[in-house]
């Protein structure tokens, strides 16, 4: 007969070994053992060490009991687990999703780092040790960041880089030290006396030149039509997810819309009479649930309306005729595009036509450049972009010449009037 599992939130039999016998010079060394299991199933080791074996049997009775008010539910306190108040903080954060106060992806991301980088590394800690040692918050985040940049290094997958991995994982410690301490587990939050991240030397602001514009979008059509018809492929329905790529890619310029926004437009979102766009929803992936069209555009913001220059009307119009009044880019089973797959495929074909530079928001870029090059003023071109004009000088317009007004008037610098002599 098979033995009895042990029930969750209970511990098996606990075993002693004598490590060091007793002498003169120094007391004996016992560990009691046993394992202890979870909520989740899982049996978790339990090991204490004390002078004698009753000290060693008591202490791993202690741990047992902390770990039985954590199965419980029970309130945390310094002695809770780091791991286990990790866990509890994303519970909250899920609430604050279903709400619909925090955004789906906020928290798949959020949970990814907790179980790639927080449990493995600070899980198994008190609340009380992690608040006490700074320094060992610290180790974790430039943890994080190097081995992210040490990934990349041996051939990874283009993602997220090292800055911000480890911005993600110091917002995450912060977001769980805060909570705790909400609940009394912990007195201080120990990250907002970490060290700041180091960014380095901030990057150039890359966007389609002038003359890349139509380069770009000739060679983008001539590859994925390629691609699409190719016998060997044999896509089949497939290839209309790389023969929608050249009119995602003109929506984009068109409006300056996020990715996620352009591919979340449906016929209804289209006035062709007034030349307008409406960006009212964008596409974002909820874990176990797949992609999901959310009211307003990224971060909540509201909704706008955009007129779309004259040169994109055609191609919207083909859109809105060829959804049937859904969604104006659909996959080949009629799902939503997941924005992710769409930039994938973007990114491979950039690579075969020579813009393997080329990022998610290249297109946002490059129309706010273009923009600021025909004299916009930065207010404008926020207004067109949804942000602010800090946002848009900070990451999305490409650096213009600061003394365009005045640079004239420097010519005559060393002129000399008529009828004086160079020398005065």
């Amino acid at each position: 007969m098979a033995r009895p599992r042990t029930r969750i939130g209970t511990f098996g039999k606990i075993k002693v070994t004598e490590l060091r016998k007793a002498t003169r010079k120094e007391p004996g060394l016992y560990e009691a053992r046993t394992r202890f299991r979870m909520r989740n199933g899982k049996l978790k080791p339990v090991k204490r060490r004390a002078a004698t074996e009753t000290a060693a049997e008591n202490a791993v009775k202690v741990a047992c009991s902390k770990l039985t008010d954590e199965v419980k539910g029970k309130k945390i306190s310094g002695d809770s687990r780091f791991g286990h108040v990790a866990d509890l903080w994303l519970e909250s954060l899920e609430r604050k999703v279903e709400a619909g106060t925090r955004a789906p992806k906020t928290l798949y991301d959020y949970r990814d780092t907790v179980r790639n980088h927080v449990k493995p590394r600070l899980g198994e800690l008190s609340c009380r040790e992690v608040q006490e040692d700074v320094g060992l918050c610290d180790e974790v985040i430039k943890a994080v960041q190097d081995q992210v940049i040490k990934a990349k290094a041996k051939g990874a997958k283009r993602g997220e880089s090292g800055v911000s991995a480890a911005r993600r994982t110091r917002v995450v410690l912060s977001g769980i030290c805060g909570w705790a301490m909400r609940q009394g587990a912990m007195t201080a939050n120990p990250i907002k006396s970490a060290e700041t991240i180091d960014t380095g030397q901030k990057k150039e602001i890359r966007a389609l030149e002038r003359d890349e514009r139509g380069d770009f979008l000739a060679k983008l059509e001539k590859v994925v039509t390629a691609r699409a018809e190719d016998p060997k492929r044999r896509l089949g329905v497939r290839g209309q997810g790389w023969l929608d790529l050249p009119d995602i890619a003109r929506a984009g310029l068109a409006t300056g819309a996020r990715i996620g926004e352009v591919l979340a437009l449906s016929a209804d979102d289209v006035d062709l009479t007034l030349r307008r766009v409406s960006l009212t929803h964008h596409l974002v992936r909820v874990e176990g649930v797949g992609i999901v069209r959310q009211p307003l555009r990224k971060g909540g913001k509201p909704a706008m309306v955009l007129k779309i220059p004259s040169w994109a009307v055609a191609m919207f119009r083909d859109r809105k005729l060829q959804s049937g009044g859904g969604m104006l880019w659909r996959t080949w089973n009629g799902g939503m595009e997941d924005p992710s797959n769409v930039m994938k495929r973007l990114r491979k074909v950039a690579d075969e036509i020579g813009y393997g530079w080329l990022t998610s928001h290249v297109f946002r870029k490059t129309t706010a450049s273009h923009l600021g090059d025909k004299n916009v003023p930065s207010e404008a071109i926020a207004d067109q972009l949804g942000n602010t004009r800090d946002v848009v000088e900070g990451h999305y317009r490409r650096r213009q010449v600061a003394n365009e007004r005045t640079a004239d008037a420097l010519e005559s610098m060393f002129d000399v009037p008529e009828g004086e002599s160079s020398t005065g």
